[in-house]
C-alpha cells in the first residue's frame, strides 16, 4: 500500500509540475487563457500529490516511533529514559515527552528519577503481558 501511495504522489507530483511549467511558458508567450486552463488543472494536482506524500512521511514517522519505544522497551527491562528516547527518535524533548507521556497514559507507567537525574519512565506492564 504504502509503495502505490507514493508511487502515485509521485506520478501526480510529476504531471502536476509539468502542467504549471507549462502554464509558465504559455503564459511567456501570451497566450493567457491555454495558461490560465493549465494553472487551474497544475495547481491541485500538485498539491494532492504533496499532500498524499506527506501522508506517506508521517506514517513512515509514526511507525519508526513506535520501532524505537519497542526496542527501548526491550533493551532496558521496560525502562525508557526521556533522553535516550529523544536522542534514539530524533526528536526534541518535548516531543518526545509528549509521546511518553501519551504512552504512559495508555499504558499506565510509574515514573521514576534515578540518582544521576535520569528521569525514566517504567513500562512494566507491558513486559509483563507479552
Amino acid at each position: 500500500m504504502k509503495l502505490i501511495k507514493q508511487g502515485t504522489a509521485g506520478l501526480l507530483l510529476t504531471l502536476g509540475i509539468f502542467l504549471l511549467t507549462y502554464a509558465a511558458y504559455k503564459a511567456e508567450n501570451k497566450d493567457f487563457h491555454a495558461a490560465k486552463h493549465l494553472l487551474l488543472r497544475g495547481v491541485p494536482v500538485t498539491g494532492a500529490g504533496g499532500l498524499l506524500l506527506w501522508g506517506v512521511y508521517k506514517e513512515d514517522r509514526k511507525q519508526r516511533l513506535h520501532s524505537v519505544f519497542y526496542q527501548l522497551l526491550n533493551q532496558n527491562q521496560g525502562r525508557i529514559a526521556l533522553m535516550q528516547f529523544a536522542l534514539e527518535a530524533q526528536l526534541t524533548a518535548g516531543v518526545a515527552k509528549q509521546y511518553l507521556d501519551d504512552k504512559a497514559k495508555d499504558f499506565g507507567a510509574a515514573f521514576n528519577v534515578s540518582e544521576d537525574g535520569q528521569f525514566y519512565y517504567c513500562f512494566h506492564s507491558i513486559l509483563s503481558e507479552g
